[in-house]
């Protein structure tokens, strides 16, 4: 059988008997051995006795696609600093197929997930102490782009959003307008993102306030940025957007603008007065509300 290093006691002991006269065909078809492989193994018997029947070295006498230890070692110091496949490759001259089997042999095939650095996860105390706010963009349905501009309210988790046509500081404050008209309690403090459409913190004329800051200033409201590259501070407004597209858009599938439109204020009304919150101990955000001022 080819491929197969036999023992060398087995060895030993068919030579033997083919010695005592046993034919090699009878013995290949006994022990399902091939009869040249026992005709080889014969030679080397009569040329060397039993030192003859040693397993001889598989390893092939020439491996031209062999990876070298200095080139592997090349790749492997590589990797440390975090670089990938093509620029390993082009640094280090070998192919992408030679650096990809060597990282894979060392169990390097994929960097290592930085991370993720530590939220820390904070709930408000009563009804408008913090109102976090975004908007994001909506497929297109009909002639002209639609974005989403979403709010809600960190301790009741009451949510409010609108579709509108523009993209605007103008769009977002009466958003805003239409948000404060909605809740029934003071709201004392919003947070945004630094977008143009809320703050001009990182434009030319940073000193400048947006419509949307004015009329936060005017209604007493303090405006909270978030810090650059830190989406996770406004996660709550993240997370009621998200829970829109899964919930609603996802669901109703509207094909046209209005019925979008339509589809949200229906699902609005569910989330805030049915649908329960797993973070509110199963209540509506209507009814934690009513919890709260009920227990004044």
């Amino acid at each position: 059988m080819r491929g197969v290093a036999h023992d060398p006691v087995l060895r030993a002991k068919l030579m033997a008997l083919h010695e005592g006269g046993a034919s090699l065909a009878a013995l290949a078809e006994d022990y399902g051995i091939a009869r040249p492989v026992l005709s080889r193994w014969w030679a080397r018997y009569r040329a060397a006795d039993l030192a003859g029947l040693q397993p001889h070295s598989r390893r092939p006498h020439h491996s031209p696609t062999r990876i070298g230890a200095a080139l592997r070692y090349a790749i492997l110091g590589a990797r440390v600093f975090g670089w990938g496949v093509s620029r390993i490759a082009d640094e280090t001259g070998a192919g992408h197929g030679t650096v990809q089997r060597v990282l894979e042999q060392a169990g390097q095939n994929r960097l290592p997930v930085p991370p993720r650095r530590p939220v820390q996860r904070y709930e408000k105390t009563r009804p408008g102490e913090l109102l976090h706010l975004d908007l994001k963009y909506l497929p297109q349905l009909g002639t002209r782009p639609e974005f989403e501009y979403a709010a809600i309210d960190d301790f009741t988790r009451e949510g409010a959003a609108q579709i509108a046509a523009d993209r605007s500081t103008a769009a977002a404050t009466r958003f805003l307008e239409h948000v404060l008209t909605q809740l029934p309690y003071r709201v004392e403090a919003v947070m945004t993102d630094n977008d143009l459409v809320f703050t001009m913190r990182y434009a030319y004329h940073a000193t400048r306030l947006t419509r949307f800051e004015q009329a936060l200033r005017s209604a007493g409201i303090e405006h909270r940025l978030i810090k650059p590259y830190r989406p996770e501070s406004n996660g709550k407004v993240e997370r009621f957007i998200k829970t829109i597209d899964d919930e609603c858009y996802r669901v109703v599938q509207p094909q046209r603008a209005a019925a979008r439109i339509g589809a949200l204020q229906l699902f609005l009304e569910y989330y805030n007065h049915a649908r329960p919150h797993q973070s509110l101990g199963g209540l509506s955000p209507v009814e934690r509300r009513q919890s709260y001022f009920a227990a004044l």
